[in-house]
């Protein structure tokens, strides 16, 4: 269960029942390997998006991955002067993603059907999947929603129309696009943190994931692309992420969050 070496820990160690949150310095992971499923395993390896390293979106992916060698995790996400917003957040839907898709790629050896039937988050979230060719939400297992939105997100990086490479207009529905992907990206972050999280320990995957988390974290509030009730699960670990952080910077605490006891999300 081991990932690409993209992060060590900074000296500090403070515990959120029942996840540690101990904040990481990251180097990004740019491995370019594509998406395979098989019997023996639906998932091995990274995804692989088709995106040309010519293309401009590509560019300032590197650009942003360059920033994020710093350690500087909310610095790489900030829209550079002269930076298209909708570009800049295509861009960074590629290393967003890419690092999901390795926390995926753990969750295949610690995750199976008859562990976790239902693809949740703690004891009263469950998510339900639907795509164009099943519009209907129904319940899968965590496995299988995880199979979904590989496939799904590999889909829509590819769509040359929502993702241009020549340098074309992005079009209108791009942003409702990339905040579904968030959102669904979100929840294997919070099925790893809620459900598997003593594998990521046991394997010294902890720093790693807790990286890739802030790095999704920093990117969606920066932008507004998901809403405060979508990230709920994770309340507590993403306000002990912010206080950290914000103390480091000068401010002030963060106000709290609030959602409802027992929730189904589409």
């Amino acid at each position: 269960l081991k990932l690409p070496c993209c992060c060590v820990y900074a000296p500090f160690s403070s515990h959120l029942c029942p996840v540690s949150a101990r904040p990481a310095v990251c180097r990004p992971a740019m491995a370019n390997s594509t998406t395979k499923l098989n019997s023996n395993g639906w998932f091995r390896g990274l995804l692989g998006t088709s995106i040309p390293k010519h293309a401009g979106i590509y560019k300032l992916h590197l650009q942003a991955q360059a920033t994020l060698e710093t350690g500087d995790i909310r610095a790489s996400v900030r829209l550079p002067v002269g930076v298209g917003r909708d570009e800049w957040i295509a861009s960074q839907m590629i290393g967003i993603s890419r690092e999901t898709m390795q926390v995926i790629n753990v969750l295949e050896d610690v995750c199976c059907e008859k562990m976790c039937p239902r693809m949740t988050a703690g004891e009263h979230v469950t998510y339900l999947w639907s795509d164009e060719k099943n519009p209907q939400p129904q319940v899968v297992s965590a496995p299988e929603y995880m199979k979904n939105l590989v496939l799904y997100t590999e889909s829509k990086l590819s769509d040359r129309r929502l993702f241009p490479i020549d340098g074309s207009a992005l079009p209108p529905e791009f942003i409702n696009e990339v905040t579904t992907m968030c959102r669904r990206l979100f929840r294997v972050y919070a099925h790893a943190y809620l459900s598997h999280f003593q594998a990521f320990q046991d394997n010294e995957a902890e720093a790693h994931l807790n990286c890739y988390f802030k790095h999704f974290l920093y990117f969606v509030l920066e932008f507004g692309l998901v809403d405060r009730q979508d990230i709920q699960p994770l309340a507590e670990l993403i306000k002990k992420f912010l206080t950290q952080d914000d103390k480091k910077d000068g401010k002030s605490d963060r106000p709290g969050y609030s959602l409802p006891y027992s929730t189904t999300c589409r």
